[in-house]
């Protein structure tokens, strides 16, 4: 079994993907996986589909899927001074962007997400003032709008530039140096590079137990777009989606009860329900099963928020779908935190939970 490398996951979290510009990360993964697969294509929208043969032949159609676009924002003007002016695309808090470095267009120019300093604040509401997207500016050192423009056009996508990196104790970490089987990292992208990991990790396994279709998705941040095309050109009978999960597991107010949507260390997140899906009751209880017979650990995704590419499968399409996770801290902001044991876990349920899917669905009845 070829094992996932700190380079892969490294290049995989750092390639800039914003919805709609996934080519960057697509060619990645296709180069990746395609001596492992026996079939590998590209949809008319842009999705990667892989046909991965296991040691028997699953007796009904099998898809897993990820998505590789990333939250990004994107020029809409330049003004005389020469600065960027944006918009988002996907759900972005202007919160999380003060004085962020991001890359700019094709050519990764650096720039800085400005904001006026808070000494220039004339009172307290001005001070504590959260600004919408559109009212921050990108420099890249330009010092007049013909400057900018002779490096960068409107409509170009900007991405977050934050490296990979092991939290914790000083740990040096070649390219070539598998996972470490624990330890948090962070890095940018991780909704949903850690789904599209998990997916790879399973495609570079020569004895999976079963046949599987592989979909890495695009345009999931701007309403699901690649998995009801995918959905639509498959019609597989059951869909896994892997995502990169909300993790905010944070200190409260002292007296606050809280109760974190995931924890990290916890294992890979179980969703029953979320803002758009309810999960298919005989796929999540063979998930709970088969973590109980492998000692897998599981956490429940908590409250009902948020939504994923199982919605577009499920949803609008009505195939039977669940949902496994990598819980992340700070999702949709330039800098998110996961932990490994979580990662590893999740492709440990994923691939024990293949070789008796079908059964498992068919002995249940449905709700």
């Amino acid at each position: 079994m070829t094992a996932l490398t700190w380079g892969m996951l490294r290049q995989l979290t750092e390639t800039p993907a914003g919805p709609g510009d996934e080519g960057a990360v697509r060619d990645l993964i296709a180069r990746w996986i395609q001596p492992h697969v026996q079939a590998l294509r590209i949809d008319a929208l842009g999705n990667l589909i892989a046909e991965k043969k296991g040691v028997v032949a699953a007796p009904m159609h099998i898809a897993v899927a990820a998505h590789m676009d990333e939250v990004a924002l994107f020029i809409t003007e330049i003004d005389e001074e020469g600065f960027l002016h944006m918009a988002s695309s996907g759900g972005v808090n202007a919160r999380t962007l003060l004085g962020k470095s991001v890359q700019v267009g094709s050519d990764r120019l650096p720039g800085v997400i400005g904001w006026l300093p808070p000494h220039h604040a004339k009172n307290s509401d001005e001070f504590t003032k959260t600004p919408d997207v559109n009212d921050l500016v990108v420099d890249i050192g330009a010092d007049d709008a013909k400057a900018a423009k002779a490096k960068v056009k409107p409509g170009q996508r900007m991405i977050f530039d934050t490296p990979l990196r092991l939290l914790g104790p000083l740990q040096s970490l070649n390219d070539d140096d598998p996972l470490p089987a624990q330890g948090r990292i962070s890095g940018k992208a991780f909704d949903d590079r850690m789904g599209c990991a998990t997916l790879m990790s399973l495609l570079l396994d020569d004895a999976l137990p079963v046949d599987i279709t592989a979909v890495f998705t695009v345009q999931e941040e701007i309403g699901l777009r690649g998995a009801l095309a995918a959905g639509l050109g498959l019609q597989p009978d059951v869909v896994i989606a892997l995502e990169g999960t909300v993790c905010d597991d944070l200190p409260g107010s002292r007296h606050e009860k809280r109760f974190p949507t995931t924890r990290l260390g916890d294992g890979p997140a179980l969703t029953q329900r979320d803002g758009m899906v309810v999960v298919h009751p005989p796929l999540l209880q063979h998930f709970l099963r088969v973590a109980a017979a492998y000692h897998i650990p599981t956490q429940f995704k908590r409250p009902n928020i948020g939504g994923t590419d199982a919605a577009g499968f499920a949803r609008w399409l009505g195939m039977p779908t669940g949902i496994i996770s990598t819980p992340c801290r700070y999702i949709h902001g330039p800098a998110a935190v996961a932990e490994l044991s979580d990662f590893h876990a999740g492709v440990a349920l994923l691939r024990a939970s293949l070789p008796e899917l079908a059964s498992a669905l068919a002995s249940h009845s449905h709700p």
